[in-house]
């Protein structure tokens, strides 16, 4: 009986030894945490008012290069009388206003920056006026008077006002900026000597506390190891062992191939293949939802399959409708799927979540008796886990290939995609002895529709446009957005007249349209187009897109609502008469 008393006894003296050590390691651990979370609480406000003071910097500098660009444009202007020099003044006015604003904005808590900003704002509106009287001048042809302003004493003494005010604020608030700095600093090192000191005394107290634990786990071991110790659970352990570490490296060298996966029918085989290598006598299939989200299609089925519905509702998968593992037992209580054969005896519905994302769902059954074991569970699930992240990968690849090529507004190509296409296409077609053409082609009066209806109707006239132009191209076909509303249709082994038969049925397709904005009609539009061809008109894809561009704005200098074709000073289609 003497081991027997030692055994039970043993456990209750260590924990009453190892009790107050552990409350004292608890207690450590809250006191640092307290205090990290009230240095890190500090160290995040004291980043933010660097942050803060950084972008009164910028918005300093930025408001100052712009008055210098603006000071440089009128009286280049004044010198020049070139309205092309007004152009960085006029956009710069408003932005220097802006500029202020938003420095008004940043420095509210500050009362003494608010003050030089209103100084500020009187002296940018002193010299602006002198400014706008000195381009009045200048634009009015007097320019003798207009000179007389820009050389005034007063001009500079002006300009070094507001130099003067600018560099006092920015000195401010470099003072600010090293005192937050400096409070960053210190809430730093205090963190960072609080937890080093806080997880010291706490792995000096464990280290000292697994010294005693081993010591006790020795002695008890000895009394023990006679009585609990037996081959067959010895054996059964070592099986078990063997088997977790054959799931482990299986589901490891899934994950390997699935980052690798270019597609969703590899992602979807490879892991069919590992579940029946894993679980040889079970059958299922993997099913995902269909774009329109209404129902369920099973591309990739495990085993035999048999009995499996090929596509089904979400509603009839009770994994679906749970967002969770649905177990299903012939013996049990959870109900049947209707995607299950009726004759399964054991089932699991493990739903593919990913990314707050339903994607579909993985179902595995057998007709095996003594069903699955939890070892098998955990690793189907973990499979399940591996597949859902790499199939939303795969997804969001997808989405980002097709966001990088194609032109949100209409679907096209964008100018991007086109430039690549056209330098594989005339290459190709120069290898084949075969010519290609290019339509540019634009939307008469744009802008004054644009004007007319807002961006709205312009963008549902592009939109309209844009499927037109998609259901006139052939396969081979390349139809792009080029710019703004020109468009480009790229026509491989395509000659010259093809490409003006197809601009002309494009150019008539176009007066038909009927564009509407919120049930109101929006009126009528007409195109004109230039076209060119590889390589009469060019030797390469980038000087047949100039030479159609040059095309294109001739059609519109002969009156547009025609087609012109590169090198020819005729239109190739007669003027409508609405044109």
């Amino acid at each position: 009986m003497r081991p027997f008393t030692r055994t039970t006894s043993a456990p209750r003296a260590l924990g009453r030894r190892i009790i107050p050590w552990f409350v004292a390691v608890s207690a450590i651990l809250l006191t640092v945490g307290i205090g990290v979370y009230t240095s890190v609480t500090r160290l995040i406000s004291a980043g933010g008012w660097v942050e803060h003071s950084y972008q009164v910097l910028d918005a300093l500098d930025l408001t100052m290069a712009r008055f210098i660009d603006a000071q440089s444009a009128e009286r280049g202007y004044v010198a020049t009388c070139s309205r092309v020099l007004l152009l960085p003044y006029r956009t710069d006015l408003p932005r220097i206003y802006s500029g202020i604003a938003y420095l008004r904005l940043l420095t509210a808590d500050n009362p003494s920056q608010q003050r030089h900003i209103e100084r500020l704002h009187g002296e940018l509106a002193g010299e602006f006026s002198r400014m706008n009287m000195a381009i009045a001048d200048a634009a009015t042809g007097n320019v003798k008077k207009a000179d007389t302003l820009v050389v005034d004493p007063q001009d500079r003494l002006n300009v070094n006002g507001i130099l003067a005010i600018t560099h006092e604020m920015e000195v401010e608030e470099r003072e600010l900026l090293a005192k937050r700095v400096a409070s960053v600093n210190f809430f730093a090192t205090t963190t960072l000597i609080a937890s080093a000191l806080g997880l010291l005394a706490c792995v000096a107290i464990l280290g000292f506390v697994f010294w005693l634990v081993r010591r006790e786990t020795r002695e008890r071991e000895k009394a023990q190891e006679k009585l609990y110790q037996t081959n067959e659970r010895l054996q059964d352990s070592m099986a078990e062992l063997r088997m977790h570490g054959d799931a482990a490296r299986s589901i490891a060298l899934l994950g390997e191939l699935l980052q690798t996966c270019r597609n969703t029918g590899e992602a979807l085989a490879i892991t069919a293949r590992h579940l029946t290598q894993l679980f040889p006598d079970v059958s299922g299939t993997i099913g995902l939802y269909r774009n329109s989200r209404d129902g369920i299609e099973v591309p990739q089925t495990m085993g035999s399959g048999e009995g499996f519905a090929r596509e089904f509702a979400p509603d009839e998968c009770w994994g679906l409708r749970r967002g969770r593992t649905h177990h299903y037992e012939s013996s049990g209580s959870e109900p049947h799927c209707d995607h299950l054969p009726a004759e399964i005896r054991e089932a699991f519905c493990f739903p593919m979540i990913a990314q707050g994302e339903t994607l579909g769902a993985l179902t595995i059954g057998t007709e095996r008796g003594g069903g699955f074991t939890d070892s098998e569970r955990q690793t189907m699930q973990t499979i399940v886990e591996q597949l859902s992240l790499a199939l939303a990968n795969l997804k969001l690849q997808e989405t980002l290939r097709h966001q990088s090529l194609r032109d949100p507004l209409t679907g096209l190509f964008n100018r991007r995609y086109l430039d690549d296409a056209l330098a594989r296409e005339t290459a190709r077609m120069k290898r084949r002895g075969e010519p290609l053409s290019v339509v540019i082609a634009d939307i008469d009066h744009f802008k004054r529709f644009n004007d007319t209806h807002g961006h709205q109707g312009g963008d549902a006239l592009l939109a309209e446009f844009g499927l037109l132009l998609a259901s006139q191209a052939r396969g081979e076909d390349i139809a792009c957005r080029y710019g703004g509303e020109e468009f480009a249709l790229i026509l491989p082994g395509a000659a010259i007249g093809v490409a003006e038969e197809r601009a002309n049925r494009l150019r008539e397709a176009v007066k038909h349209l009927h564009i509407r904005l919120h049930g109101q009609p929006l009126g009528l539009v007409t195109l004109s187009a230039g076209i060119a061809s590889f390589p009469a008109d060019g030797q390469s894809g980038a000087a047949v897109i100039g030479a159609a561009d040059a095309a294109l704005y001739r059609a519109k200098r002969n009156g547009r609502d025609r087609v012109e074709r590169a090198g020819q000073g005729g239109a190739i289609a007669v003027q409508s008469a609405a044109g």
